[in-house]
C-alpha cells in the first residue's frame, strides 16, 4: 500500500507527505464496517484507496437511513477530527471493502496546526465534497428512485473505478432510505434498459452513458456527479 495513491494526500508537497505517513497506519476496511458513529467525540481519519469507498449517512430515530455523500480514493473521511469537530450527526460506513491508512485524528489536528498548507487543502476538500453532499439531498426530494439508484451506482463507479460493483438491494435500498421493494423494481427497469446486470449481490455497469443520463432525469443542469478531479 502508498499512501501517495491517495489523491487528497497527493497534493501536499512532499515534506507534509513525509510527515503524515509517520502519523499513518495501514488498515483494512470491510463492508458494512462503521468508522464512526454520531455524537463521536474523536475519531480516526482515514485516507483511501483504489477500490475502497466509505458512505456518509445520515439515520433518523427508527434507524432508517439517507446516503449523503460517497468518498474513496480521491479524499478522505473523518477529517472533521482532524480540524477538532465532532462527529455531528453522520455515519461513516464502509461500502466497498479496500484498503486504506488511518490516523487518530487528535495528532492530525496538532500537526495541521502547524502545517497551514495541509489545513488549506483539507479544509477545501471538504467544502467540495459538502457539494456533493448538497446535490444528493437535492436528489431525494426531486428525482424517483430509478434516477436516484442509477445516480448511487454511478457515483460508486466513480469512487471506485470499477464496473462490477458488490451492491446488494439491501445495502442500496438503505442507501437511498426507500423500501426495498423500490430499489428491486428500479434496478430490474434499469436492467431490461441494457444498463446494469446483476445477481448475488453484484451489479454490473454495461453502458455508463445510458445510466448517467437516467441518473441527471429530472434534476436539470443540477445534475452533473463530482468526479475525482473535481474534489482533488
Amino acid at each position: 500500500m502508498n499512501l501517495l495513491h491517495n489523491g487528497l494526500v497527493a497534493q501536499l508537497p512532499p515534506t507534509d507527505q513525509g510527515l503524515l505517513l509517520r502519523r499513518c497506519e495501514p488498515v483494512e476496511l470491510k463492508a458494512g464496517e462503521i468508522l464512526s458513529a454520531p455524537g463521536a467525540a474523536s475519531g480516526h481519519v482515514y485516507f483511501l484507496l483504489s477500490g475502497t469507498s466509505v458512505a456518509l449517512v445520515v439515520r433518523n430515530g427508527g434507524g432508517s437511513g439517507l446516503a449523503v455523500g460517497l468518498a474513496g480514493r480521491e479524499g478522505a473521511v473523518g477529517l472533521q477530527f482532524a480540524l477538532g469537530l465532532g462527529a455531528g450527526h453522520f455515519t461513516l460506513l464502509v461500502q466497498s471493502s479496500g484498503a486504506a491508512f488511518r490516523a487518530d485524528g487528535a495528532v492530525l489536528q496538532r500537526l495541521s496546526d502547524r502545517r497551514l498548507g495541509m489545513l488549506r487543502t483539507f479544509a477545501g476538500y471538504l467544502w467540495v465534497f459538502s457539494q456533493e453532499v448538497a446535490e444528493l439531498a437535492a436528489a431525494a426530494q426531486v428525482q424517483d428512485i430509478q434516477a436516484r439508484l442509477a445516480r448511487w451506482i454511478l457515483l460508486s463507479q466513480v469512487r471506485t473505478h470499477q464496473t462490477e460493483l458488490q451492491l446488494t438491494h439491501a445495502h442500496l435500498a438503505d442507501m437511498l432510505g426507500v423500501r426495498r421493494a423500490g430499489v428491486t423494481l428500479a434496478a430490474r427497469n434499469l436492467k431490461d434498459r441494457g444498463l446494469v446486470d446483476y445477481r448475488r449481490g453484484r451489479i454490473q455497469i454495461l453502458n455508463l452513458e445510458g445510466l448517467a443520463t437516467v441518473a441527471h432525469a429530472q434534476q436539470g443542469a443540477q445534475g452533473d456527479l463530482l468526479d475525482d478531479n473535481e474534489l482533488v
